[in-house]
């Protein structure tokens, strides 16, 4: 039981085992003064039970003691006695004290707030019996025998627990009504949903690990505990996210049950388009290392949490190794400082080979329902051998165009876009491999990117990304040496869906 739940039943029990001690000893009192009174309001000057009951009482007194006065004053009070200690144990039981949720959540429940609670509070001063049967079904019979002497003892706890119990409830409820508030809010301020780098859905919140292994729904404020929960094995769960507390813990993907972080942060979701070849994966490795070099120089902490982003990885990034072809899991890092909220980038880098055209392709880019920008990779290299060829119409899978074509195709059939819809999600066209020398003569040739795309039988590109987005921006990058701006495209992105990241970074 944790401290909370301590905190709650044990005044109550408290209170409800006084007034039965003291109903207890007015009743043996009373037995040796002659007088067979169950004094159930303490310090009362009358209260003689009912006559029936009066009489009832003492037929089965007479069936324990043999209808013999001798020493029926002693056996009375050894029977009431029995009766209260019984009492006592049930308070004290473990029936009682078994604030356990089930299977399907294993965590414990708040005394008030458990299912059926109101119930449970009243059979508290029962349980004696619920222990008996769980323990062992035979056993229960002993104190059945002694539930007469047990019943005034058991309806004064009943009476004191159940107007406590409505009092606590109401002040619960109010406790849990206002801290769920203020949690939610600050989670739809600073969070709004979270993302699974495996299957690639997205969801208001995730489960979370607890340290002992137990997979639990995610803590908030509520019947479980208001500044914590407790897991069944008696670990502590922070449910806010005070002091980073709750973000720290390991969350779980509750589609896929794979596991991952999210700190609690805000994501920001980017995804990589590019044809074969078109350094796609250097430039997103070297715009890490970019960014990591910024946000320390900012005061800020960027947490990198994939191994396809590493720091081992970053000092790789010019061997890097072409992407797998299929479904790989999402690339993510975060960003925090004292005075901005924590946010997890998260990006989405898949093989050239998927934007092939394809009639049987299944489409696995769940992400594209809600990424917050696209980077479209390309190499100048492939346009002006395109534009050199003496047929650049030829039916080619890796080019430029037909990368854009096919990417677009899945985005609209994904979002579920009609041909008419422009999206608003930034759309950074990236003119790649700018620390080639014959690339960088080639597009500083042209008065911008667009211009060489252009003026490169690369017209129809332009004009369909101008037609399908809202948003285009072009940039020339050098992802290796000592000129590289891999980070360009990246911080353009960033800054643009968050103003505090833009405002920290710029």
């Amino acid at each position: 039981m944790n401290r909370t739940n301590q905190a709650l039943m044990g005044p109550l029990i408290g209170i409800a085992l006084v007034y039965i001690i003291i109903s207890f000893v007015f009743t043996i009192l009373n037995i040796y003064d002659g007088e067979f009174l169950i004094q159930s309001i303490p310090f009362s000057d009358g209260g003689f039970m009912p006559d029936p009951i009066h009489d009832a009482y003492w037929s089965l007194i007479g069936l324990y003691t043999g209808f013999s006065d001798e020493n029926v004053n002693i056996i009375t009070a050894a029977l009431f006695g029995i009766g209260f200690a019984l009492v006592a144990a049930g308070c004290a039981s473990k029936p009682t004290r078994d604030l356990k949720g089930g299977s399907d959540d294993p965590k414990e429940y708040l005394f008030t707030h458990r299912p059926r609670g109101f119930l449970l509070c009243l059979m508290i001063p029962w349980n004696i019996l619920t222990a008996a049967w769980r323990l062992k079904k035979v056993p229960i019979i002993l104190p059945i025998i002694f539930v007469p002497f047990m019943l005034p003892f058991a309806l004064i706890a009943d009476i004191i627990l159940a107007v406590l119990f409505v009092i606590v409830w109401a002040v619960m409820n109010i406790r849990i009504k206002l801290a769920a508030s203020k949690d939610r809010a600050i989670y739809d301020r600073d969070t709004q949903y979270a993302v699974c780098p495996k299957c690639k859905r997205n969801f208001y919140q995730p489960n979370v690990k607890c340290m002992c292994g137990l997979v639990v729904s995610f803590p908030v404020p509520n019947k479980y505990g208001v500044k914590y929960h407790t897991c069944n094995k008696g670990h502590k769960i922070p449910c806010t996210n005070e002091n980073s507390a709750r973000g720290k813990m390991k969350a779980v993907c509750p589609h896929c049950k794979g596991e991952m972080f999210t700190h609690d942060a805000k994501p920001i979701v980017l995804s990589l388009v590019g044809s074969v070849g078109s350094g796609k994966t250097t430039m997103m490795l070297s715009a890490i290392e970019s960014i990591t070099a910024l946000a320390k120089d900012r005061g800020i902490v960027c947490e990198v949490i994939s191994d396809g982003i590493s720091v081992d990885a970053q000092r790789k990034k010019q061997r890097a190794l072409p992407t797998r072809p299929g479904e790989l899991d999402s690339e993510y890092f975060f960003l925090r400082s004292r005075d901005l909220s924590e946010k997890e980038v998260v990006i989405n880098d898949i093989s050239g080979v998927e934007f092939q055209p394809d009639r049987d392709k299944v489409l696995f880019e769940e992400y594209y329902r809600y990424n917050d920008g696209i980077i479209f990779v390309i190499d100048p290299l492939e346009v002006l051998a395109l534009h050199h060829s003496q047929s650049p119409t030829k039916g080619s899978k890796n080019t430029p165009i037909a990368t854009l074509e096919s990417f677009y195709h899945m985005y609209t059939e994904i979002n579920g876009y009609g041909p008419a819809v422009k999206s608003t999600v930034p759309f950074a066209v990236v003119l790649t491999k700018m620390d080639d020398p014959r690339t960088k003569s080639a597009v500083s040739a042209e008065t911008s990117p667009t211009e060489f795309l252009i003026n490169h039988s690369h017209k129809m590109f332009v004009d369909i990304a101008q037609s399908a987005f809202n948003t285009v921006r072009y940039f020339k990058v050098a992802s290796l040496g000592e000129n590289n701006n891999a980070i360009e495209p990246f911080l353009w992105i960033l800054t643009e869906n968050d103003k505090n990241l833009k405002d920290k970074l710029s």
